[in-house]
């Protein structure tokens, strides 16, 4: 009897906690209820320290979907990761993820929610140095440093909670330095979202193998932060200002990251440029004070981003390794399968009309245009919707339909069943998912009224950017001329470089000083150095005393044998 693999064990459990999952989430919304588990730590005097953990329709719903497409990864990894020797080591942390992610969604005490928080940061760090390479490596510090900084917020707003004798998010109220911890959320929520300054760390982190892309990219850590600003929505716009900070941050990373994935080649890259696109679209519904709306988004996009990954994933392994879009050729006719489950991702990414992704973001895109906003942030957010559409046309361009005179890998096949299976799953909440959650759980009572242009706006920037992409790269051959332009946008607009250089250059001088100071100095001084002058004194002294006090008595014997 064969044993049982250690990815498909742990791919059935997480299907098991799934199933429970959606049970229980339909449960509670039939009945309109939740449940709160409380266990009181300690307390000091009125400062109640608890460990709690809650039931409602969001977290069961969240939790189901994390465990749907951590199922469908495992199942992935099975013939992804064939061959690997620390295989069991991956599926151990990739479980750990899994379980930071579902404290992250059930514990609604602050303090004791970064049991989830700082474990998606130190579980991410080694996903992604898991190749151990110098690239790996660097992504990870980049990757580890950029979530330290929201930790550091997370655990200063906790320190300023200390105000208010608890941490339960559920029931704050207005208190000193209110507003001062609100910002600590939202700059910490920022960090693990990627937005606009600290973006850098999102697409470096493609270097951890593409299962871990497809589960911390889709569904886990880059949602995070959207997460913990929806549980936190209604003390949030309390404070002055957040929507529109909100609006203007979201606007520039979704702009950002568009024009950045229009000039990349890397396809894993590019599939996560386009995650932190879908993020700033999140946000920016969030700044739009719609949170339930930004909640369904991150459901499915969740759904068919976790899909397109997996799609890229296969393709990968088939091409050897091959990552450069302008290298892969003929995906549709090496890989037909693939192939199609591909460009249905792709759709849904874009909003075409009944995929998973267009109940929601022609829903945001709506309410934008019924919005009060200036005029010029409109424009921007129009182009950021046109730019998802030309990179995920020009993508496809590149892959499916190109030379089919390409370089064709021995074994390069769609019969794989763990990898069918897998993407089968999630290919259903790609076509589905968006439908079935708007008409059972999502649905919104606002009226919007547009006129008939604006309403069929939506269609027409796709059909519109479809023609654009056929008639840029339709005929192209693929190079690409190097100018300024393109080397600000491949390099993500130096992003990575202003944020890291500032901190290497800071850390170069003060080690510098550090080791003059301290290093070479006091503890030089305080410690062997310091010791062996100190002796070679204090041996100096004695000697010279010693030598003295031999001539005393030298001449006191002296007298003595002459004068007695």
């Amino acid at each position: 009897m064969n044993k049982m693999k250690i990815e498909v064990f742990f791919s059935l459990i997480l299907m098991s906690i799934s199933c429970f999952s959606g049970l229980l989430f339909m449960y509670l919304v039939l009945n309109n209820c939740c449940y709160i588990i409380s266990w009181e730590i300690f307390n000091i005097m009125s400062l109640f320290v608890e460990l709690d953990i809650l039931f409602d329709w969001v977290s069961c719903s969240f939790s189901m979907l994390v465990c749907l497409i951590s199922s469908s990864v495992c199942m992935f990894s099975v013939s992804y990761m064939k061959g690997d020797i620390n295989n069991k080591r991956f599926m151990l942390v990739l479980m750990l993820f899994v379980m930071s992610m579902n404290f992250l969604i059930f514990i609604p005490s602050f303090i004791s929610l970064i049991l989830g928080w700082d474990g998606l940061g130190l579980v991410s760090f080694c996903l992604v140095i898991y190749y151990q390479n110098n690239k790996s490596l660097s992504a990870g510090m980049l990757t580890v440093l950029m979530n330290r900084v929201g930790d550091c917020f997370i655990l200063s707003g906790i320190s300023v909670m200390v105000l208010l004798g608890h941490w339960n998010y559920l029931c704050i109220w207005y208190f000193w330095f209110f507003d001062v911890c609100m910002v600590f959320i939202v700059i910490a929520g920022m960090t693990k979202s990627a937005q606009i300054p600290f973006s850098s760390w999102l697409p470096a982190a493609m270097a951890a193998p593409t299962p871990v892309s497809a589960l911390v990219h889709s569904s886990t850590l880059v949602t995070a932060g959207v997460f913990l600003l929806i549980r936190f929505y209604y003390c949030l716009v309390e404070v002055e200002y957040f929507c529109l900070f909100m609006i203007f941050i979201s606007i520039m990373t979704t702009f950002m990251s568009g024009i950045c994935a229009v000039y990349e080649y890397d396809m894993k890259k590019i599939i996560a440029l386009s995650t932190l696109s879908q993020l700033g679209v999140m946000m920016m519904s969030l700044g739009m004070k719609m949170p339930m709306l930004a909640l369904f988004h991150l459901y499915t996009h969740a759904l068919f981003k976790a899909l397109l990954f997996l799609c890229g994933g296969n393709i990968i392994h088939c091409y050897n390794g091959v990552q450069d879009i302008r290298d892969i050729k003929g995906v549709s006719y090496n890989l037909p399968l693939t192939g199609v489950i591909f460009n249905i991702s792709n759709m849904a990414l874009c909003g075409f009309p009944f995929l998973a992704g267009f109940y929601s973001k022609d829903l945001i895109i709506e309410i934008l245009l019924s919005n009060n906003m200036n005029l010029l942030m409109g424009l921007f957010a129009m182009f950021g919707v046109c730019l998802t559409m030309l990179y995920s046309m020009r993508m496809s361009i590149f892959m499916m339909w190109g030379d089919v005179k390409s370089v064709i890998y021995e074994n390069m096949e769609d019969s794989d069943m763990f990898v069918v299976y897998s993407m089968i799953i999630l290919c259903f909440g790609a076509l589905f998912g968006g439908f079935s959650l708007q008409s059972l759980v999502m649905s919104f009572n606002e009226v919007i009224m547009l006129p008939i242009f604006y309403k069929l706006l939506v269609l027409m920037l796709i059909f519109l950017c479809m023609l654009i992409s056929l008639s840029v790269w339709g005929l192209s051959s693929g190079k690409q001329k190097y100018n300024v332009l393109y080397w600000c946008n491949s390099k993500m607009w130096f992003l990575s470089f202003l944020s890291g250089f500032p901190f290497l250059i800071f850390m170069k001088l003060s080690s510098n000083s550090t080791l003059k100071l301290i290093d070479n100095g006091w503890l030089e001084m305080l410690g062997g150095q310091g010791l062996l002058l100190f002796l070679k004194n204090v041996m100096l002294l004695m000697e010279r005393w010693m030598v003295v006090m031999f001539n005393v008595n030298m001449i006191v014997i002296i007298f003595i044998l002459i004068f007695m």
